[in-house]
């Protein structure tokens, strides 16, 4: 990444880097715009200089991977709006102005991205992760039948040590 990029478009869309661009709170995190997973899967957005602005813990917790716009005006715990953050038409303005300077681009496709990689890579990786779920859930059942077991009382006679 690089920073005097980066500090080039925040002052071109009149961004302090300091400054929560939500809320207006210190600035403590960089969050993601446009979020980098969306249903588990990658967005086709990436972590860039394009991609980052300056966050509270708090915004960026409470934004997570939702489209920035709709959660800025929504009622969720959390957002500008649910804060009470009086000047949101503005900050969405400079939230426009830093898409239009950094050249917001659509996201790449999944079928891209596996292009990108090479299919048998992407495919053997989403299959492993699938598989590792399912492990993964396999081994929480059987955690509930242990913690079951070792509930249920011990017999005359034997101990447990």
């Amino acid at each position: 990444m690089d920073p005097i990029a980066q500090a080039e478009l925040f002052a071109a869309a009149g961004i302090k880097e300091r400054e929560c661009v939500y809320c207006g709170a210190l600035a403590t995190d960089k969050d993601h715009l446009r979020g980098l997973v969306k249903a588990g899967r990658p967005s086709g957005h990436f972590h860039t200089t394009s991609n980052l602005v300056p966050s509270c813990g708090p915004c960026n917790q409470s934004k997570g991977a939702a489209d920035w716009k709709r959660w800025m005006l929504s009622q969720a715990k959390g957002s500008p709006t649910r804060k009470g953050t009086s000047d949101i038409a503005e900050r969405i303005g400079r939230l426009e102005a830093f898409e239009r300077e950094a050249g917001a681009a659509e996201p790449m496709s999944i079928e891209r991205l596996r292009e990108t990689v090479g299919a048998e890579l992407w495919d053997q990786y989403w299959q492993r992760l699938d598989d590792i779920k399912q492990m993964m859930t396999e081994a929480q059942a059987a955690s509930v039948q242990i913690e079951r077991r070792l509930a249920e009382p011990m017999p005359v006679g034997t101990s447990r040590q």
